[in-house]
C-alpha cells in the first residue's frame, strides 16, 4: 500500500492591503480610506510538492485575532502540529489544531485555524482535480453566486444613492450595518429598499449593536420599511435576550457573533431562535466545522445566508464553493472588494467577479491563489516572528 499524502511544510505571508474606503459598524470599525487592512496567507505543501492557499483577515473587533497573533500562532503552534498529518484527514487537522491551541466558549483562534483549513481544502481538492464545490459533494455546474451589497451611508438620502449606483452596477442585493446612527436606521431601510426594489433581499445586521428595548422597537420599523431579516441584534453573550425578543419580533432573526461553531448554532436552532444560518467560514475556523453547521441547519429546515469578515478574492471564492456545493446561489455579503485594493495579489481579479456575481469557474481547488513573488514581496515588509 502505497503511504499517505502528509502535509510537509505550512509558510505565512502576513501583509496588509491597501483600504480604499471606510468600514464602520456598531463593534467597531474594519478600517478606513487610506489605510491598510491586515491579511494572513497561507500555503500548505504535501510530501509530494503539492501545494494550497488559505487566507484569513483578521478583524480585532468581530474576533480577538490580529495579524501578529494570526502569524504567530500559525508559525508556532497550528503548523507544527499538523506537519506529517495525511492531507485527507480533515477530522484530523481539527482535532491537533483543537490540541495546539485550546477551545473554550469559542473555537479558539478560529480565523488563523480557519486559514490552514482553507489551505488543506484546497490542497485537497486540486489534488484530486476538482473544484472545491465539487470535491466538497456538490455538482460543479453551479458555478455562481450573487453577491449582497454593503450600503455604508447612514444618511438615507446618501444610503438610497448608493444602493441605486450599485444596483446600476449588477447588484441585486444589498445589506446595511444598523445601531451605528440609530436614529436613521428605520429610513435608511426604507431607501435602501426603495433603491433596490421589489425582488431584492435586503437585510440589515446591528453586530450586537441594541439593547432589548432597542431591538424591539427597530425591528418593527425595519419590517415595515421592508426588510427581510435582522442580523445578530443582541450581544453575543446573552441568549436570553435573543430568546425574549424572539417573542415579538416581526422580522426574521439570525445570529452571526453568536455562533461560533455547530455546537452554537444547535443551540439557537433547537430553540428556534433563529430563521437563518449565516455561514461565515472564517469565524467558524474553517470549511470543516462550517459543513458541520450546514448539516444543522439543513436538519433543522432553516436556510442559509452568507457572509464574511471583509475577506479577500481567496477567501471569497472559498466560502462560495462551499455554498454552490449546497445550492446557494445568493445573496453573499462577502463585500472585501468593496474596501480593499487587492489587485497586486489578484491582477485576475476581474475573471472571478463582476457585475455583482463571483464566477467560480472549473479550476481544481478554490480556483484562485495569490501572485507568489507580490506576496512575498508584501510580506517581507513584515517582521512578525
Amino acid at each position: 500500500m502505497d503511504r499517505p499524502r502528509t502535509i510537509a511544510r505550512v509558510e505565512v505571508f502576513p501583509v496588509r492591503l491597501p483600504m480604499i474606503r471606510s468600514f464602520t459598524f456598531a463593534s467597531g470599525s474594519a478600517g478606513a480610506a487610506g489605510g491598510t487592512a491586515p491579511h494572513v496567507f497561507v500555503r500548505l505543501t504535501d510530501s509530494e510538492g503539492a501545494v494550497g492557499w488559505g487566507e484569513g483577515r483578521p478583524v480585532p473587533q468581530w474576533s480577538y485575532e490580529t495579524l501578529e497573533t494570526i502569524a504567530t500562532t500559525i508559525r508556532h503552534y497550528l503548523g507544527p502540529a499538523i506537519v506529517g498529518l495525511p492531507v485527507t484527514d480533515r477530522w484530523g487537522l481539527h482535532r491537533r489544531m483543537q490540541a495546539a491551541i485550546g477551545r473554550g466558549p469559542s473555537t479558539g483562534q478560529p480565523i488563523a485555524k480557519a486559514a490552514v483549513d482553507l489551505a488543506l481544502h484546497d490542497l485537497c481538492a486540486r489534488a484530486a482535480g476538482l473544484p472545491l464545490r465539487a470535491y466538497l459533494g456538490g455538482g460543479a455546474d453551479r458555478d455562481s453566486v450573487a453577491l449582497s451589497y454593503t450600503v455604508t451611508a447612514h444618511d438615507p438620502a446618501a444610503a438610497g444613492e448608493e444602493a441605486a449606483q450599485a444596483r446600476a452596477e449588477g447588484f441585486r442585493h444589498f445589506n446595511f450595518k444598523v445601531a451605528v446612527a440609530p436614529h436613521t436606521d428605520v429610513a435608511v431601510a426604507r431607501a435602501v429598499r426603495e433603491a433596490a426594489g421589489p425582488e431584492a433581499f435586503v437585510w440589515a445586521d446591528a453586530n450586537q449593536g441594541f439593547l432589548l428595548h432597542e431591538a424591539r422597537a427597530v425591528a418593527r420599523g425595519l419590517a415595515e420599511a421592508g426588510a427581510d431579516v435582522l442580523e445578530q441584534p443582541l450581544a453575543a453573550d446573552r441568549p436570553h435576550l435573543l430568546r425574549e425578543l424572539r417573542r415579538d419580533c416581526p422580522l426574521p432573526l439570525a445570529v452571526d457573533e453568536a455562533s461560533v461553531g455547530p455546537a452554537d448554532f444547535f443551540g439557537y436552532a433547537a430553540e428556534g431562535s433563529v430563521d437563518y444560518l449565516v455561514v461565515k467560514v472564517t469565524r467558524s475556523g474553517g470549511v470543516w466545522p462550517t459543513l458541520q453547521q450546514i448539516a444543522v441547519a439543513e436538519s433543522a429546515g432553516l436556510p442559509l445566508l452568507v457572509s464574511g469578515l471583509t475577506d479577500g478574492l481567496l477567501t471569497k471564492l472559498a466560502v462560495c464553493q462551499v455554498a454552490a456545493a449546497f445550492g446557494f446561489a445568493g445573496p453573499a455579503a462577502l463585500n472585501g472588494s468593496q474596501f480593499t485594493d487587492e489587485s497586486a495579489l489578484f491582477p485576475d481579479k476581474a475573471a472571478f467577479e463582476a457585475a455583482g456575481t463571483v464566477h467560480l469557474g472549473d479550476r481544481p481547488g478554490i480556483g484562485v491563489q495569490p501572485d507568489v513573488g507580490a506576496l512575498e514581496a508584501l510580506a517581507a515588509k513584515f517582521d512578525v516572528n
